[in-house]
């Protein structure tokens, strides 16, 4: 997947990246939509092999096959645990004897596996955050003027030389 954006730090064979959200994002509140962030656009840890510097409009692409590996992870793993509990519950409960209020049960259960998965999921995140497999790379620069939906970070970035 190929996204545009504009660097707004670098530090080693990394950059810190603004780049325009998409409408394929969705709204899963991994970008900071809960912290009351701004929606259009996030900054993302991208790998830096061609060493571009802070300012320039570049190119990032992300491997599609990771893509869709952690959206299945995000979305649809959760979403079995979840059908998996609600449907799975009055089966082992009704091989343990419990017979009384099944319903409210096998929700309560599936809810918490789906809590479970999340938590899981979190854990799995902070341990693969730095792999640089789960990385956009930085694979070239824009040098028209293309609109590439970041004219809000190229903003901030002047702003900040202007501090400095």
């Amino acid at each position: 997947m190929e996204q545009y954006g504009v660097i707004t730090e670098t530090s080693g064979d990394s950059a810190s990246v603004n780049i325009q959200r998409h409408l394929i994002c969705g709204e899963c509140g991994k970008c900071g939509i809960l912290s009351g962030a701004d929606r259009s656009k996030i900054t993302v840890e991208a790998l830096n092999p061609i060493q571009a510097e802070k300012g320039q409009r570049v190119v990032l692409e992300s491997d599609d096959r990771q893509v869709i590996f952690i959206a299945f992870m995000l979305y649809i793993v959760p979403l079995i645990g979840l059908v998996v509990g609600i449907l799975g519950w009055p089966q082992l409960a009704g091989s343990l004897g419990y017979q009384d209020g099944q319903d409210l049960q096998a929700v309560v259960v599936g809810l918490v596996i789906m809590i479970a998965i999340f938590l899981q999921i979190r854990k799995w995140d902070r341990r693969v955050k730095d792999d640089p497999r789960y990385k956009p790379v930085i694979t070239g620069l824009l040098l028209d003027k293309q609109d590439c939906g970041d004219e809000t970070a190229e903003k901030e970035i002047n702003s900040q030389e202007d501090q400095n």
